[in-house]
């Protein structure tokens, strides 16, 4: 057997066989997970082509895509939150926290397979959902062939940096708790915005007595509410501040992580 390199720093090989072991030990969830949503979402597509006579091809295939973006969404949440799940179980834990590896290595594995490999697949697969459902509505309901550049826009606008963000909040819900790790972070994530809103409305009525009513406009997603008229200025000041969000949690999820390994 091949033995991995005892380095002090970042070993690519040591990250490339710990994500090798997470994919092996959860192909087949993946892969019905993946398969069975697009199987599903054609099907839907199908049904509403052959009943929804009200609706163009256009506007089903939209319809599709938009559930196709939730279900990548949320999927991918449920899978950032059980990529550690070696560690809820007494049984699989000690290997885990024994492998050749390094935590931040671990981390970024844990990180590229939830995030990066995650988003590649699903994207593609959405992308050959889009060219088998225009290749169908060509050949069996006789519509035009669909403009994929106006498709694939539906599920790339914001869709990737919103899951980037929530994505490193599931992965510290991962190293963090023990047992439900998605249902506690999703609560988790709740009672912060109920918070967020007390708290706001709190703020509004103290400076209003002061200064007069004041409106407060807050976004779920502030990184989606900027308008600016270059596509490229626009994804710019995004990523001022949804990379510093994310780095926080990444680095939040690497010292619980750490922390787990000692214990």
């Amino acid at each position: 057997m091949k033995s991995l390199p005892m380095t002090n720093g970042f070993s690519f090989e040591r990250f490339k066989w710990v994500t090798y072991r997470l994919l092996v030990i959860n192909k087949k969830e993946y892969a019905f997970g993946i398969g069975g949503t697009l199987i599903g979402l054609y099907a839907f597509w199908i049904l509403m082509g052959v009943f929804g006579s009200q609706q163009t091809l256009q506007e089903n295939s939209t319809i599709v895509l938009a559930f196709g973006t939730v279900i990548y969404q949320i999927g991918g949440y449920v899978l950032t939150a059980s990529i550690f799940s070696e560690l809820q179980s007494p049984g699989s834990a000690a290997q885990f926290l024994t492998l050749p590896a390094k935590t931040g290595e671990k981390l970024f594995s844990g990180w590229v397979i939830s995030y990066v490999l995650y988003t590649l697949v699903a994207f593609l697969g959405l992308s050959l959902l889009i060219l088998v459902m225009s290749l169908t509505g060509n050949l069996l309901f006789d519509g035009e062939f669909q403009n994929l550049y106006d498709l694939t826009k539906i599920y790339l606008n914001n869709v990737v940096l919103v899951y980037l963000v929530f994505n490193s909040i599931f992965l510290l819900g991962a190293a963090y708790f023990k047992g439900k790790n998605f249902l506690k972070t999703a609560f988790s994530i709740f009672l912060f915005f109920v918070f967020m809103g007390i708290l706001m409305i709190i703020l509004s009525n103290i400076i209003s007595n002061f200064a007069g009513p004041v409106m407060f406009s807050w976004s779920v997603y502030p990184f989606a509410s900027f308008e600016s008229s270059g596509i490229f200025k626009k994804l710019f000041l995004q990523l001022l501040y949804v990379l510093p969000l994310t780095l926080l949690f990444l680095t939040f999820s690497y010292f619980r992580l750490k922390n787990r390994q000692v214990a």
